[in-house]
């Protein structure tokens, strides 16, 4: 008896050294799987080939969508094709949503993309919105979610123009009406015109998505810091504060003391130009350097045409400095010009600061050519 079980032991023992070698087992299609980038899969193969992936987005993809067969995939890319979609949207629209390849064409897509096209938006203009949020092809249903959104949305922007620039910024949200509602009656309780309401939605519509509140407080701290709520720099005030933490504007606020502001400078500064402080603070730092060490200018005279802050220093303000210094030290240009000369296109700054003093000044046309060089 016992002799028979140390046999069968032995021989469970050999079959099971054997099994190793002659069966597969639960690790197997990991090491497959970490060889998968040597031989492409039908799924990455037709990615890169058919969608236009590259080889590493492709494997990405292909980790998360398989399949087996190309036919409902052919049918799809045909689709989209024939709406106008190019292969750059079609591409991008796969990486970021590829069950996109796997919906019904007749029954989930094209209604959608007919309802866009009936509304005379169509080929570059459906690529953005669709790239934007690929959910509203395969995973969004038409008639509960995308028609009674894009009504809501209309009953503002009316104009499909716009509809398409929204749609472009927004991430769709299920209820974008039920959600956006009760912060458009916020700004309207504080007194913002609809005009300016309008110019929010175009601007920033997924601040208008913000649970309500973290919408309010963004707009009470707007209100608080001097932004009178029917001026348009109010929106823009509420939109450069929902974009920072306390901290980082905290931080930026530290900027203008480090260089002697006082806080009604930096208020009166934030009150003409919101934007100004979407600026990294190494920008800050650089233009705050250049204004004030280099060309001498106040905290109070910076403040008072904050503009300069946001213009590009090497293609626009460092150039035409070199023209509006020559003409400050001749005493043909006084400081609360400097602006104007800074923010005005460039044939009229030529015009009005270069070509008019042509005659006594002849070397300000090459000084200027030569710092924009």
């Amino acid at each position: 008896m016992f002799s028979f079980c140390s046999r069968k032991l032995n021989n469970m023992k050999l079959f099971g050294n054997l099994s190793t070698f002659l069966l597969p087992n639960r690790n197997s299609s990991l090491r497959f799987s970490s060889n998968a980038t040597e031989q492409p899969s039908l799924t990455v193969d037709y990615l890169i080939n058919r969608c236009g992936l590259t080889e590493e987005s492709a494997f990405k993809v292909s980790q998360r969508f398989n399949m087996k067969s190309t036919t409902k995939a052919d049918s799809v890319l045909a689709l989209l094709n024939s709406y106008g979609l190019t292969q750059p949207y079609i591409s991008k629209i796969i990486s970021k949503d590829p069950k996109v390849l796997s919906a019904d064409p007749k029954k989930i897509l094209e209604p959608k993309i007919e309802f866009f096209s009936n509304m005379g938006i169509s080929g570059p203009d459906l690529g953005k919105i669709f790239c934007n949020d690929s959910s509203l092809l395969a995973s969004v249903s038409l008639e509960n979610q995308i028609v009674p959104s894009i009504e809501f949305l209309k009953s503002f922007l009316h104009d499909n123009k716009n509809v398409v620039v929204v749609l472009s910024r927004l991430r769709w949200i299920k209820g974008i009406q039920r959600v956006m509602k009760p912060n458009i009656e916020i700004l309207r309780n504080e007194g913002v015109p609809e005009s300016r309401i309008l110019k929010l939605i175009m601007l920033a519509p997924q601040l208008l998505t913000w649970k309500q509140p973290q919408f309010n407080e963004v707009v009470s701290q707007a209100k608080e810091m001097g932004f009178d709520p029917s001026s348009l720099m109010f929106i823009h005030a509420v939109r450069t504060l929902a974009q920072m933490k306390k901290t980082i504007l905290e931080a930026k606020w530290e900027i203008f003391r480090s260089f002697g502001w006082s806080e009604d400078e930096i208020l009166c500064m934030f009150r003409k130009q919101p934007q100004c402080l979407t600026r990294s603070e190494k920008m800050l730092r650089m233009r705050l350097d250049f204004f004030m060490n280099k060309q001498s200018l106040t905290a109070a005279e910076v403040a008072r045409m904050p503009v300069i802050l946001l213009l590009s220093m090497e293609k626009r303000t460092v150039p035409r400095y070199s023209v509006i210094q020559v003409l400050l030290s001749r005493g043909l240009m006084k400081k609360q010009s400097i602006s104007t000369a800074l923010i005005l296109n460039e044939d009229k700054f030529l015009e009005k600061f270069v070509r008019k003093y042509q005659q006594e000044l002849p070397q300000l046309l090459k000084e200027y050519k030569r710092n924009m060089g």
